[in-house]
């Protein structure tokens, strides 16, 4: 007879595990855990006699409930697993947008998210390489704007802030940037005493996430960042995770002659955002 896979609320030894397995640095397995704490309804898991073979972690927005990871063993696929954990983790949700990142390599996962009903809004564009030197960065930064930065504030910035989220990505994240405030370097920039935008440079090379009141700032703001990423954590390497809809600081990227080393797919219910004037940080929060 063949065993029964059960579904039940994940340990904290299994979330450490599963940070391990799904992550590729030790600030995004950092970043996972700490997600395990703040999940709006528990992190669940499947076991098989004992063993966890899958796991699902929802992350809270303000009226968005974000899949950070869905996770099922590949000898395990096929028999519903997905679905039950995603049930478990998604019981009292409510009528809320949903959304998650998904590789599109793993096609059991396109395929769960269409019998979900959850459309594929655009590409997500791993981009990655050597930031580039200062010289690059102010023929970058060169333009018709000028911008104020100064070190970013959740709580004394948190009517703008939720306001550009709301339009760049759908959805208010005031409890994120308290997190990102304490776990990175953040910027919010100013024009004409009113702020234009935000973003985050990470100790990992990451930058963001990244939003602007216009997709025409966008690339100034990303020399800014790049050179904030340099100066506060001596970095050589950078990442970030930018819509195809961004047309903007896709072409600053390769133009700077960083390269795409993957991608990945958004997907989200919500048709009101507007990525085109926002860049993602990792894919377990966008």
């Amino acid at each position: 007879m063949a065993n029964e896979q059960v579904i039940g609320p994940a340990t904290a030894d299994e979330v450490a595990y599963f940070a391990r397995r799904r992550t590729a640095n030790e600030h995004d397995a950092r970043l996972y855990v700490d997600l395990a704490h703040v999940a709006p309804n528990g992190v669940f898991v499947a076991r098989d006699e004992g063993t966890a073979i899958g796991i699902a972690m929802p992350h809270a927005l303000e009226d968005e409930w974000f899949l950070s990871d869905l996770y099922v063993e590949p000898s395990f696929r096929g028999r519903g697993l997905g679905l039950e954990l995603l049930t478990a983790a998604a019981e009292g949700a409510g009528s809320v947008t949903r959304s998650g990142v998904l590789d599109p390599a793993h096609l059991e996962g396109l395929a769960f998210y269409s019998r979900v009903a959850v459309p594929m809004q655009t590409p997500l564009l791993e981009i990655a390489g050597e930031v580039p030197r200062a010289s690059e960065l102010e023929k970058m930064a060169s333009g018709e704007h000028r911008f104020g930065a100064v070190p970013i504030d959740p709580m004394a910035h948190a009517s703008a802030l939720n306001q550009l989220d709301r339009e760049v990505r759908g959805s208010a994240r005031s409890a994120d940037h308290l997190y990102f405030a304490d776990n990175a370097k953040g910027f919010v920039f100013t024009r004409e005493a009113e702020i234009a935008g935000y973003a985050y440079v990470w100790p990992s090379g990451r930058i963001g996430p990244m939003a602007s009141v216009s997709h025409n700032y966008s690339v100034q703001m990303l020399a800014y960042a790049l050179a904030a990423l340099r100066a506060a954590y001596n970095a050589e390497w950078c990442m970030l995770l930018v819509p195809g809809v961004n047309t903007k600081i896709l072409r600053a990227a390769m133009k700077a002659r960083l390269r795409i080393s993957g991608t990945k797919v958004f997907a989200s219910d919500n048709n009101i955002s507007d990525l085109t004037r926002y860049t993602g940080g990792t894919p377990l929060i966008f």
